[in-house]
């Protein structure tokens, strides 16, 4: 008899530098968080510097700090098969927002 272990599955991270400064940029991350909410019905809420986002199949948080953006997010195997299209949805709004 054997069993089948599920391997940990890796965030998707995604790293933006900024010069906005800490509440320029909380502002901004706010504003990526609802774009996100629209596209994808997470839900928002601030803990310290890290905007946490959870909704069906996606949950993680997007870090901020005076000259970085980091998300890292964990997709359910279901959303994993399209995390490439994801991605560019998520790089694209975070590429928009720090224009």
């Amino acid at each position: 008899m054997f069993t089948l272990e599920k391997a940990p599955q890796e965030p998707m991270r995604i790293r933006r530098n900024h010069n906005l400064g800490i509440e320029e940029a909380r502002k901004r991350a706010d504003r990526i968080a609802d774009d996100l909410k629209q596209q994808f019905s997470v839900t928002k809420r601030w803990e310290g510097d890290s905007l946490m986002v959870k909704g069906r199949g996606v949950s993680g948080h997007l870090d901020v700090d005076d000259t970085h953006f980091e998300l890292n997010v964990s997709l359910s195997f279901a959303l994993k098969l399209m995390e490439g299209p994801i991605r560019s949805v998520i790089e694209k709004t975070i590429d928009e927002e720090l224009a």
